[in-house]
């Protein structure tokens, strides 16, 4: 068996009234718009074709999807708010 490594990078622009929080389930949350917090973390997406534009999902009704995130052996997400 091989191990796969993926570092993901991602900036956004959030409102102005979004923050950072730390959930009770132990990591940082965006605290979001109605009382809602928002984790940020790796999700699988999927497509069956090579061709330019191909349709992408999350979406898979199959066994893959858990047998992809069973396999995931280390998650760290960090999030930090940064002056432009």
């Amino acid at each position: 068996m091989k191990k796969l490594q993926v570092t993901i990078t991602l900036e956004m622009d959030i409102p102005d009234d979004w923050t950072l929080v730390d959930h009770p389930d132990g990591g940082p949350v965006l605290s979001v718009d109605d009382g809602r917090y928002m984790y940020m973390s790796f999700l699988p997406m999927f497509t069956d074709s090579l061709e330019p534009d191909s349709d992408w999902t999350s979406d898979r009704a199959d066994m893959l999807v858990v047998q992809v995130l069973d396999k995931i052996q280390y998650e760290k997400v960090e999030m930090k708010i940064v002056a432009d």
